[in-house]
């Protein structure tokens, strides 16, 4: 059940490592914000993309690091660490719970806008199966550092 646990986990990371690499090498807004936004990047005052870029790079260093976080944190679960679980629950909560809250704020603004409303669900189903499993583990957990 724990490597069960740790393969979503895995999964999970890795949809944030490929999230944030996207946001983190973006030159331009995405497809689904030019389509809340009603303007194409062209049309945005050089001060407006300099400041959606920095956003884009700030949000993709938050997945990036969600991701690494949770590959991190794989390791203490294999080591038997009680705490892993609900760290990793936690961290992505404080992460995903606002990400999520975009997605959706956007989408109601312009429903036409394709919004990761889908990927930032399954990222946190996978969390939230993947920590549930860890936490229910046949292995037996021990103390960090015992």
């Amino acid at each position: 059940m724990l490597n069960a646990a740790i393969a979503r986990l895995v999964v999970a990371a890795l949809l944030g490592l490929v999230f944030g690499g996207r946001y983190l090498n973006a030159r331009t807004f995405m497809p689904y914000h030019a389509t809340a936004a009603g303007n194409s990047w062209s049309e945005l005052d050089p001060g407006i993309q300099a400041v959606v870029v920095a956003m884009l790079r700030i949000v993709g260093g938050a997945f990036a690091g969600l991701g690494v976080t949770i590959l991190w944190l794989c390791f203490a679960l294999y080591e038997g660490a009680r705490w892993a679980p609900w760290a990793i629950l936690m961290i992505s909560a404080v992460m995903l719970a606002p990400a999520l809250y975009g997605a959706l704020k956007l989408r109601s603004f312009e429903p036409k806008a394709r919004t990761l409303v889908g990927p930032t669900l399954v990222a946190m189903g996978l969390i939230v199966i993947g920590a549930c499993l860890a936490m229910f583990a046949s292995r037996p957990f021990h103390r960090a550092g015992s």
